[in-house]
């Protein structure tokens, strides 16, 4: 028996057999165990804001673990009700605002804390911009994890940057440093180098910083803990900073009782109190330790609140003149 193969048959059986090798070599590419730079980017109005992750890590263990006292029953139903991942990944977000004059950091996450802090700086390279070009860093608390990235020992880590907060922050770690509390030690020598420096400004309550940027007194998480209000064009972003924790559970049960809260009635208070304003006026919001990019909005449902993150939407830049 013999087999004639044509040209067109040849052609087509090899294409076959490159097409399969191929295939098998994809198939045996390995992994890129790498996310992506992690900052994200939108126009509100005419003002650029930017959320940059500074950490993510699996802490802790479960959700359930931020809030201890909860009882069993209620955890379970928590979890059914907001399908919870088994386990918990922690996100710490500081966003930085470009209003066209100033470039606004507000919060620095948390450099030095654990080895998991510190993305910011990277991220904050990535997304175009560098620590020296800061202008000035507004701060809702002072935890750990919101003020570890203003300075390294005696070096300031913004270099030109002048640093806001309210007046009675920074006063309650120095009188806890003063009677030897190791974290508020640890705290007041972050902020040092911009005190030492004349780079550290206090306000009173809400007070308007600069054009299109308000703070607001949201005190109960801490004694100065502040809101801060972005607005350019009659759009409106409130950065949360502590107030909410967890984007899952917090808005599902509003009296839980989180992490590091100093003042729990007050803080259940005002969160009843914004939660409302905030479906009903439909502005952004921007909290610290939710899911990144930590941006959405407060939806209202027959009595409950739903936290309704952004979409991923390209940037819509603002004509240039």
């Amino acid at each position: 028996m013999s087999f004639k193969i044509t040209r067109r048959a040849a052609a087509t059986a090899l294409a076959g057999v490159i097409l399969f090798a191929s295939k098998l070599v994809l198939a045996a590419a390995p992994m890129v165990p790498t996310q992506a730079p992690a900052y994200y980017r939108m126009m509100l109005g005419r003002f650029e804001v930017t959320a940059l992750l500074d950490e993510n890590s699996p802490w802790p263990s479960t959700v359930e673990d931020l809030f201890p006292k909860l009882a069993e029953p209620l955890k379970s139903a928590l979890r059914k009700r907001t399908l919870l991942q088994p386990s918990y990944d922690f996100s710490t977000i500081a966003f930085l605002v470009n209003t066209g004059q100033r470039l606004i950091l507000v919060d620095t996450g948390g450099l030095g804390s654990s080895p998991t802090y510190g993305q910011l700086f990277a991220n904050l390279r990535a997304a175009g911009y560098r620590p020296e070009q800061v202008d000035d860093i507004l701060i809702t608390h002072m935890h750990p994890d919101h003020v570890g990235g203003l300075s390294d020992g005696a070096k300031r880590m913004f270099p030109n940057a002048v640093v806001h907060a309210d007046r009675r922050e920074l006063a309650q770690w120095q009188r806890a440093a003063g009677k030897g509390n190791t974290t508020a030690k640890a705290i007041v020598a972050k902020l040092a180098p911009y005190v030492d420096s004349g780079k550290y400004q206090t306000f009173d309550g809400d007070t308007e910083l600069f054009a299109g940027v308000r703070s607001r007194a949201a005190y109960g998480h801490s004694d100065g803990h502040s809101f801060y209000a972005i607005e350019s064009e009659d759009k409106r972003l409130m950065l949360w900073g502590d107030f909410v924790v967890n984007d899952k559970l917090q808005f599902e049960q509003v009296d839980l009782d989180p992490p590091g809260e100093k003042d729990m009635a007050a803080g259940v208070a005002l969160r009843r109190t914004m939660f409302g304003e905030a479906s009903e006026q439909g502005y952004l919001v921007g909290g610290a330790h939710f899911g990144f990019p930590g941006l959405g909005r407060v939806r209202a449902i027959e009595g409950r609140f739903v936290w309704v993150p952004v979409d991923y939407a390209a940037l819509n830049l603002p004509a240039v003149k």
